[in-house]
């Protein structure tokens, strides 16, 4: 396996075990059913790609990245504040929508720095771009 596939793989596991994080903190704030069904549906395809990147990392014995404590306290407390005083279905689509977005940006880089990636490193990524657009998508009609 070619160090651009590791790597991009271990970026597919960071961003969506971010994605998975995030929800977990927002999801008790949120009081539309359906949005609160949306993001389970989210929760879980985060979780199906994180297990996937792993998945593929372990069998061919790499090491997955372990999970940032600092980044998801940070992440935590970011919500929380952002939350304190508008926790209203609207504000948290838009915190959502830019946390989509900055896991996009996030994964683009990555794809650029190890252009050599291919295979199922690329696969799965691709998966995640599509899913994270799909989530704006979704997430705008709660603004």
């Amino acid at each position: 396996m070619k160090n651009d596939d590791i790597e991009l793989l271990r970026e597919v596991q960071k961003n969506a075990e971010m994605g998975m994080h995030a929800l977990e903190v927002i999801n008790p704030k949120v009081y539309d059913d359906s949005m609160a069904l949306m993001l389970a549906r989210e929760s879980f395809k985060y979780g199906e790609l994180h297990d996937r990147a792993r998945a593929v990392l372990l069998s061919k014995n790499q090491a997955p990245d372990p999970v940032n404590k600092v980044k998801q306290l940070m992440l935590t407390v970011s919500i929380q504040g952002n939350t304190l005083l508008n926790a209203t279905t609207s504000h948290m689509a838009e915190m959502l929508i830019r946390g989509s977005s900055m896991g996009m940006t996030s994964l683009w880089k990555a794809m650029n720095r190890n252009e050599k990636a291919d295979g199922q490193a690329l696969e799965l990524a691709g998966e995640l771009l599509d899913f994270e657009e799909n989530n704006i998508r979704e997430l705008k009609r709660y603004l």
